[in-house]
C-alpha cells in the first residue's frame, strides 16, 4: 500500500504506532516496524519508575534506541515531547540531544511549537513528524519545514484541544490546508479507520489504543482486558492543563503552553465515574490525578505507572481512544497490520460495487 507518508520513510504500510507514555518501548516499536508500519519509542520507555535526573532520562532513552536498532533494521521513531521552559524543557532538551547522536531515522514531535526542535533535527537528518489538533497547528508546522503531520481528533485517547474536533471534521481541512503528508488519528483502530482517513486525504494512521492491545505491549493485562471490555460509550474527554503561566510550587501543578493545554480521554470505569460524579460532572484531568491520593512529586507519572505498568485500576483509570469498543482481541502487531491490509480489499470492493451500481 503506497501513499506519499509511505514512500517518504521507507515503509510498507500507512500505519503509526502513537507514542504513549512508558508503555511504547522498544520491543513493540520494534514489533510494529517489522510488521510493515512505524513504531514509534515513547516518553520513559521501558522504564517503571521516576528519575529527576536529566542525563539519566537521556541514558534510558538511549538503551532503547539501540535495543530497538538490534531488534529491527526497518526504520523507527522516537516521540520528543517539546518541554515546557522552567519545567522539563531540560529534559526533553536532553533526550533530543540522544536521539540525534543515536541517528534515530524519525522524529515524531508533539505538544509545542515546531520552531523549537524542527531546525535541529532536520539539519542532522532526521525526518520530522509533527502532532496538531487544529488546522492552523498543521500549518505553522509546514512553515517549520517539517516532513509530514499528524492530526488527531478528540476520539483519540491522549491529548486534544479544546476546540474538541472530530477526526471526521479536522483531517479533510488539515489536508486542504497544507501540502505535505497529514496522518490520521483519533479513535481509528481497523481497516475501516485506515481506508476512512485515505478518503479523507490523509496518507496514512495514528493508532495508540490499538497497540496498547497487542502482545507485544508491555503495559498491564488489566488495561488490556479494561479496553477489550469497552463498549461505545465506555469513554469521556474531560479538560486538561490549566492555563498558568509557570509551575506552582505547591501543588507541582506545570505550566501549560497553547499546545499543551486542551482535553483527554478517560475509560469509564468505577474509579472513574465516582470521581465525576462526586464533582458534579465538572471534573479536569488534575482532579482524576488528584483523586488517585498519590503524596508524591509529579502525580501524574506516578498515576501512569500505577495504571498502566502496575495494573491499578481500582484507585485510578487509563487514557484510552473512543474506539475503544471496536477492539476485541489482542493479536500480535503483525497479526494486526496483516489483517488491517488484508480487509482494505472487500472494503474497496464493496464501495467500487455501491459507486457503479
Amino acid at each position: 500500500m503506497r501513499t506519499r507518508f509511505t514512500e517518504l520513510l521507507g515503509i510498507r504500510y500507512p500505519i503509526v504506532q502513537a507514542s504513549m507514555a512508558w508503555i511504547t518501548d522498544a520491543v513493540l516499536a520494534a514489533a510494529v516496524s517489522e510488521a510493515g508500519g512505524l513504531g514509534t519509542i515513547g516518553p520513559n520507555a521501558g522504564c517503571t519508575t521516576i528519575t529527576p535526573d536529566v542525563g539519566e532520562t537521556g541514558e534510558r532513552l538511549r538503551e532503547q534506541i539501540r535495543k530497538c536498532k538490534e531488534l529491527t533494521d526497518k526504520p523507527f521513531a522516537v516521540n520528543f515531547v517539546v518541554g515546557v521552559v522552567g519545567w522539563d524543557r531540560d529534559y526533553s532538551d536532553r533526550c533530543l540531544e540522544v536521539g540525534i547522536e543515536e541517528g534515530v531515522p524519525v522524529a515524531v514531535v508533539s505538544q509545542g511549537s515546531p520552531l523549537v526542535y524542527t531546525p535541529r533535527l532536520k539539519e542532522a537528518g532526521v525526518k520530522v513528524i509533527h502532532v496538531g489538533s487544529t488546522v492552523r497547528h498543521v500549518q505553522k508546522a509546514e512553515d517549520a519545514g517539517v516532513d509530514a503531520v499528524i492530526v488527531s481528533g478528540t476520539e483519540g485517547g491522549g491529548h486534544s484541544g479544546f476546540d474538541q474536533m472530530t477526526t471526521l471534521c479536522l483531517v479533510p481541512q488539515a489536508t486542504d490546508a497544507v501540502k505535505i503528508p497529514v496522518i490520521a488519528g483519533g479513535g481509528l483502530v481497523d481497516a475501516r479507520g485506515l481506508v476512512a482517513a485515505l478518503a479523507l486525504g490523509a496518507e496514512g494512521v495514528y493508532m495508540g489504543t490499538r497497540f496498547m492491545a497487542t502482545e507485544e505491549c508491555p503495559t498491564h493485562p488489566n488495561v488490556k482486558q479494561a479496553i477489550l471490555d469497552a463498549m461505545d460509550t465506555s469513554t469521556m474527554a474531560i479538560r486538561h492543563g490549566s492555563p498558568v503561566s509557570r509551575k506552582d510550587e505547591k501543588t507541582g501543578g506545570r505550566g501549560f503552553v497553547e499546545e499543551r493545554r486542551g482535553s483527554i480521554r478517560l475509560l469509564l470505569n468505577d474509579f472513574a465515574r465516582d470521581v465525576i460524579a462526586a464533582q458534579g460532572g465538572n471534573v479536569s484531568f488534575e482532579e482524576v490525578i488528584a483523586a488517585t491520593g498519590s503524596p508524591e512529586e509529579n502525580p501524574e507519572s506516578n498515576r501512569t505507572i500505577a495504571a498502566f505498568v502496575n495494573g491499578n485500576l481500582e484507585r485510578n483509570t487509563i487514557t484510552a481512544s473512543q474506539g475503544s469498543g471496536l477492539i476485541h482481541d489482542v493479536p500480535t502487531c503483525r497479526g494486526l497490520i496483516d489483517r488491517m491490509i488484508a480487509d482494505v480489499k472487500p472494503i474497496l470492493e464493496r464501495l467500487s460495487t455501491a459507486y457503479s451500481s
